[in-house]
């Protein structure tokens, strides 16, 4: 398979909450919550194991080892910001919460009417909700693909979600650049991640978005692993000679 637009490319850094780093000490599974609209949900994948949150699992297992990872599908196919802002309310306020969320964000939010200065608000209170909760949030901003009728519009709107990420200092995944030099560097290999409707990805695709995250994810976790150095014993008095 051609490599993966953004390989090689540093992955944003991942820092799990103090929560997550004990029930990564204490043998636990690190509970990851995958929300969003079609991207999340598989639309286009061939089967449900080739959706991007499956894709992922899987890498992750090979690289954690069995039983330390769980991720929650919770995609909706042509969901927009202010439903899933819902949505993830509702799972914050569980008992079992999440320990990291993966929020794919904004694509319905252009094509259904919305402005930017809403879905910047909708973002922002997301990572003020998962920020209170103690929740460790990854942001995936919105995809490239072929048929973008109105490029300086649309740009507007990943602008909007890459400032609150980067005014909330919570780790963004950058899939429109990463998806728009790939189209510019090769755009025959390019049109491989899509499927037939040229707008939802397909099993190429959403692999690639998996490799992605989990990079970062599993990097993260090896950290919350690390044992804790020991703090140096006190530094006795000396004791003045006679």
């Amino acid at each position: 398979m051609q490599a993966c637009p953004g390989s090689g490319r540093p992955t944003p850094a991942l820092v799990l909450s103090p929560p997550a780093v004990e029930r990564v000490r204490s043998g636990e599974v690190l509970r990851i919550l995958a929300i969003g609209s079609s991207s999340t949900a598989g639309a286009g994948a061939s089967r449900p194991e080739m959706t991007y949150p499956a894709q992922l699992a899987r890498r992750l297992v090979e690289a954690l080892g069995e039983g330390t990872i769980e991720i929650t599908n919770a995609g909706l196919n042509g969901e927009s910001a202010p439903a899933t802002l819902k949505r993830l309310d509702a799972f914050l306020a569980q008992g079992d919460k999440p320990d990291l969320v993966l929020w794919q964000v904004g694509t319905n939010d252009v094509i259904f009417g919305g402005t930017p200065e809403r879905l910047r608000a909708l973002v922002r209170q997301g990572l003020e909700a998962t920020a209170k909760a103690d929740v460790a949030t990854t942001i995936i901003d919105q995809q490239y693909f072929p048929l973008i009728l109105d490029v300086a519009k649309y740009e507007r709107f990943v602008a909007a979600v890459d400032e609150v990420a980067v005014e909330r200092k919570a780790p963004l995944l950058r899939r429109y650049a990463m998806m728009k030099q790939w189209a510019s560097d090769d755009p025959e290999s390019f049109k491989g991640l899509f499927a037939w409707d040229r707008f939802h990805m397909n099993d190429t695709g959403y692999a690639c978005l998996a490799e992605q995250l989990a990079g970062t994810i599993a990097a993260a976790v090896r950290a919350a692993r690390a044992p804790v150095a020991a703090s140096p014993p006190p530094a006795r008095p000396q004791v003045p000679q006679r």
